[in-house]
């Protein structure tokens, strides 16, 4: 059964009425037939792995980087400018039953478009720019953005020297996400890479970091859980472990007391938006990257307990 179809598929549509009766695993893997060419199913596990006992203990994922400096004032203010483009004030001008920005407000859209009445007009990605010769298109057409984010990607590598991942890393996608209080993003694992391929970099800008956005890292097989306060001009970057084997999401607090402006940085053919096939090696989406990270989970917790088993005899 083929789709064209936008995930997830209504149950008012009849094509898909087999599916729901099925199990989500049955499902996923019927999604992933229809997105992705059976040469893309690599990894494929038909198991899940179980959460473990909470409470969870507090652990800094390997890959994970916070730099200690911030990006200049000066490029900070001019790309939250872009970004509210009529005053340069917190509040984005939307219409009061909608919530949908007004003329000549920055066009955010609804990052998830499958719940038209109640989604926030919260996203927007740059388009992708590969390669040097994209960088230079890149700086030309989003010159606000293009320096905000290298500047991040020179922070970055300060903060994570000799990463091999960084010493070629262009940002050639940039996906944006806003954050009022009580917003968010829930938990997720990004698409998948082979290991210690996949990186993202993420530059937060906030009018009031009183109370910060908090990005929430968690590793529920093992019963591991980071929290990262995210102030105005920080620079986050993760990789390796953090980003193959810990899910991350952007904490929904009505106490934050600021407007966030969230972006994730990253190379063209590690970001999910509008992937090119022919670039990829894994299959897509959070179901098939879920997979695919137990499994990866579940081979190393079965090598621990081989050498556990060795140290008590």
């Amino acid at each position: 059964m083929a789709s064209s179809k936008i995930w997830p598929l209504t149950k008012d549509d009849p094509e898909v009425a087999e599916v729901i009766k099925e199990s989500w695993h049955a499902a996923c893997d019927k999604w992933d037939e229809q997105q992705n060419p059976p040469a893309l199913k690599k990894a494929k596990h038909d198991h899940l792995l179980p959460d473990a006992p909470k409470p969870w203990r507090k652990a800094t994922p390997n890959g994970l980087y916070v730099s200690d400096k911030r990006i200049s004032k000066k490029v900070r203010d001019e790309l939250w400018s872009f970004f509210h483009p009529l005053n340069g004030g917190r509040e984005c001008a939307s219409d009061d039953k909608t919530g949908k920005p007004l003329e000549g407000e920055f066009e955010w859209y609804q990052r998830f478009k499958r719940f038209p009445k109640t989604a926030h007009y919260n996203g927007w990605h740059s388009g992708k720019y590969r390669g040097e010769e994209g960088m230079v298109q890149f700086k030309k057409e989003l010159p606000e953005l293009y320096a905000a984010v290298m500047e991040a990607v020179e922070l970055a590598k300060e903060a994570a020297p000799n990463k091999e991942v960084l010493k070629t890393f262009l940002p050639e996608s940039v996906a944006v996400m806003r954050h009022k209080p009580g917003w968010g993003l829930g938990t997720h694992y990004d698409n998948t890479h082979d290991e210690g391929k996949g990186c993202v970099l993420m530059l937060t800008l906030s009018d009031d970091d009183t109370v910060p956005r908090q990005f929430q890292f968690t590793d529920p097989p093992r019963g591991r859980i980071c929290t990262i306060d995210t102030p105005d001009r920080q620079v986050l970057f993760f990789t390796e472990e953090a980003y193959d084997e810990f899910m991350h999401e952007s904490l929904r607090n009505p106490k934050q007391t600021g407007e966030i402006i969230s972006m994730t940085i990253r190379l063209a053919d590690v970001c999910g938006y509008q992937a090119e096939l022919g670039a990829l090696s894994h299959a897509t989406g959070a179901p098939a990257a879920k997979r695919v990270a137990h499994k990866r989970i579940a081979a190393k917790m079965e090598a621990k307990n081989a050498v556990d088993s060795d140290d008590k005899m």
